[in-house]
C-alpha cells in the first residue's frame, strides 16, 4: 500500500530524521551521557552521543557490506532489555542506511516470530545466542529464511570484531516520510498488525512527549519498558534524545530500580503501575539521593488510589503523571498533568501530548459527545503510523480523514477529562503487554475437548490486567484438566498470553444476535477473588 503518512512533519522543526537527530546531538554533546543500558556482557553501560553514533555507524557498515542491506530492506531484531545497549545501536544502524526496523518480542514462540518475519519479508535477524532454538524453529518453517546475526557468544565476538574494524558508513538520504520501524501488535483478528511508522511520525511522537515531560539536557529518563515495543523506542528513547536526555534503559529488577535512578541522576521514571508496586515492596527511596526525580509517570492501567497515596507518601518531592497512548499513534495520546492525580483520580488524561496533537470524543458517525456521554476516542496529529503493513482494510478502518479512530471507548467530562470505560478491540493489558483476546480464543479452542472460548480482562493488583478465560467443554469430558489446557496453549502461544485462570461454564452469556456479552464475562472476572487455580 502505497500511502504518505496522514499528516507530515512540522516543517519548522530540525532535525526531521532519526539519523539525523543522533548526529546532532553527538556534534552538539559528544560526552553527554545519552545511553545506559545492559550490554551483552550482563552489565549496565553507559554511551556518550558520540560514541552511540560511532557504534551505531560502524554496524551500519557492517549491515550495509556483509549482508547487503539497502534502503527500505526489513531488519527485524530479537533483543530484549537485557540486550539494551545492543538493541539501540541496532535500531540506529538500521535507521542510518534509510532501512526498517522490526523489532520482535523474545518471548514469542516459534510459530508467532516465523508469521513477523515472513510478513515483513525480513532481509535479515538479529538474536542472541539464548534465543537460537526458538529463531531456528521459526526459520524452518520460512520458505526464504533471513540472515542471521548473533549478538553474543563466539559469533558475537566475531561480529564486534568487525564492527571495530569498520569505516562509519555516512547516513544515508532519507526523509520525514521515510519508513522507520515496523512494530508489531495484537489486533482484534488475532493476527498481529504490523504498525508502520516513518521518521516523521516517531519524532513527532518522541518531541512531544519530550515537551509534556519538559525534559531538557541532562536529565535522564528512565523506563523498564520493554525496547522491542513502540513505547520503549518512541515514546521514551526519542523523547530523551530530542531534548538531549540520557535515556535509561532498565533490565528491570525491583530490588535495583532505586539505585539505578539514583546513579543515573533520573529525573523521569516512566513504568505500568505494576512495576512501582514491586519497587515499593521491596526498597525505600534515600531523598538525598533521588532529589532529582521530578515525574513519576505510569500508564497502560489505571493507578489505584492506595498506590497514588503510598508514592505520594515515599516520594512526596515528585509530580505523578498518568499517560495514555496508542502504538498505532507514535505511541501518542493524552496525559493527566501532576497536579490532577489526586483531584481528578481515574482519568487518563485532559491535554494532548503536544502542541501538534488534538483528539476529540465522538459518535460512531464522527460527530462530538456531550459532557457526560461516551464515544470513541479518535486523534489526529503527525506522529500517526503511515498504515497497517499490507493491510489495506484495517488501515481504512483506523485512519479517516486524517484522524485515528481508536477503539477505544470514553467518557469525557464538563471540564474536558477523559475517563476510559471500555476496549472496542478486545485487548487485554497484562503487565504493559498487550494481548489479543481473540487470539487467545483461537488457540483454546483448537484444544480436543474445548468447545467455546471467551477471554477477557479481569483486574490483577500487581499487573493491572490479567486474564481470564471461560469455556465450555463436551458433556463427557468432566472433570476437565485445565493443566494440561495451559500446556496446549503454551505450545502456541508465548508465556505472558497463557491464561492462568481458567473457568469451565456451561454455557456463554449472549445477545439476542448471538454475539458473546464480555461485558458480563468482565463484571464476572472483575468480582472473582484473584487466586491461583488448580486442576478441576
Amino acid at each position: 500500500m502505497d500511502v504518505e503518512p496522514p499528516h507530515p512533519f512540522p516543517a519548522e522543526l530540525q532535525p526531521d530524521t532519526v539519523s539525523a537527530l543522533l548526529d546532532r546531538r553527538a556534534d552538539e554533546q559528544p560526552e553527554a551521557p545519552g545511553l545506559v543500558a545492559v550490554s551483552q556482557a550482563r552489565t549496565y553501560r553507559t554511551l556518550a552521543f558520540e560514541t552511540w553514533r560511532l557504534e551505531a555507524a560502524q554496524l551500519a557498515q557492517v549491515l550495509a557490506h556483509d549482508y547487503g542491506v539497502r534502503p527500505q530492506d526489513r531488519v527485524a531484531w530479537m533483543l530484549g532489555n537485557s540486550h539494551g545497549t545492543e538493541a539501540m545501536v541496532v535500531y540506529h544502524a538500521v535507521a542510518r542506511l534509510g532501512a526498517v526496523n522490526v523489532p520482535i518480542n523474545n518471548r514469542l514462540t516459534p510459530r508467532e516470530i516465523a508469521h513477523i518475519l515472513g510478513h515483513s519479508e525480513a532481509r535479515v535477524l538479529i538474536a542472541t545466542e539464548r534465543e537460537r532454538d526458538t529463531f531456528g524453529a521459526a526459520l524452518a518453517g520460512l520458505p526464504a529464511p533471513p540472515a542471521t546475526i548473533v549478538v553474543d557468544g563466539a559469533e558475537g565476538t566475531a561480529l564486534r570484531g568487525r564492527t571495530r574494524q569498520a569505516a562509519e558508513a555516512p547516513a544515508r538520504p532519507v526523509s520525514p516520510t521515510d519508513d522507520l520501524c515496523l512494530v508489531y501488535t495484537s489486533g482484534t483478528t488475532g493476527t498481529p498488525k504490523g504498525v508502520l511508522h516513518t521518521h516523521g511520525s516517531a519524532l513527532a511522537a518522541g518531541l512531544q512527549w519530550a515537551d509534556a515531560f519538559r525534559l531538557t539536557a541532562g536529565e535522564a529518563l528512565q523506563s523498564p519498558f520493554p525496547i522491542f515495543g513502540g513505547g520503549a523506542l518512541h515514546f521514551n528513547s526519542l523523547s530523551a534524545l530530542w531534548a538531549g536526555a540520557a535515556f535509561v534503559l532498565e533490565d528491570f529488577d525491583p530490588a535495583d530500580t532505586l539505585r539505578l535512578m539514583a546513579s543515573s541522576g533520573t529525573s523521569v521514571y516512566v513504568a505500568v503501575p505494576g512495576v512501582y508496586q514491586l519497587v515499593l515492596n521491596v526498597s525505600r527511596p534515600d531523598p538525598d539521593r533521588l532529589r532529582r526525580v521530578r515525574i513519576l509517570d505510569y500508564g497502560g492501567a489505571s493507578m489505584t488510589p492506595v498506590l497514588i497515596e503510598e508514592l505520594r507518601r515515599t516520594f512526596p518531592w515528585a509530580g505523578l503523571m498518568q499517560t495514555y497512548g496508542l502504538t498505532e499513534a507514535g505511541p501518542g495520546g493524552i496525559y493527566l498533568p501532576e497536579e490532577y492525580a489526586v483531584a481528578r483520580l481515574g482519568s487518563v488524561g485532559n491535554r494532548a501530548m503536544g502542541r501538534y496533537t488534538r483528539f476529540r470524543v465522538v459518535h460512531p458517525d464522527g460527530t462530538d459527545v456531550g459532557p457526560g456521554e461516551t464515544g470513541e476516542f479518535i486523534l489526529t496529529g503527525p506522529s500517526l503510523m503511515k498504515e497497517y503493513y499490507k493491510d489495506t482494510a484495517a488501515t481504512r478502518s483506523a485512519l479517516r480523514d486524517g484522524w485515528l479512530w481508536t477503539g477505544d471507548i470514553v467518557r469525557i467530562d464538563e471540564a474536558g477529562f477523559v475517563y476510559h470505560v471500555d476496549r472496542r478491540k478486545d485487548l487485554v493489558v497484562r503487565g504493559g503487554y498487550n494481548i489479543s483476546s481473540v487470539e487467545v480464543e483461537a488457540v483454546l479452542t483448537q484444544h480436543p475437548l474445548v468447545v467455546e472460548a471467551a477471554v477477557v480482562a479481569k483486574p490483577h493488583r500487581v499487573l493491572g490486567e490479567d486474564l481470564k478465560a471461560f469455556i465450555t467443554v463436551r458433556p463427557e469430558d468432566v472433570p476437565v484438566d485445565l493443566d494440561a489446557i495451559r500446556a496446549h496453549c503454551a505450545a502456541s502461544l508465548a508465556d505472558f498470553k497463557v491464561p492462568r485462570d481458567i473457568e469451565v461454564v456451561n454455557d456463554l452469556p449472549r445477545n439476542a444476535a448471538g454475539k458473546v456479552l464480555k461485558r458480563e464475562l468482565r463484571d464476572r472476572a472483575a468480582q472473582a477473588v484473584d487466586r491461583p487455580q488448580a486442576s478441576s
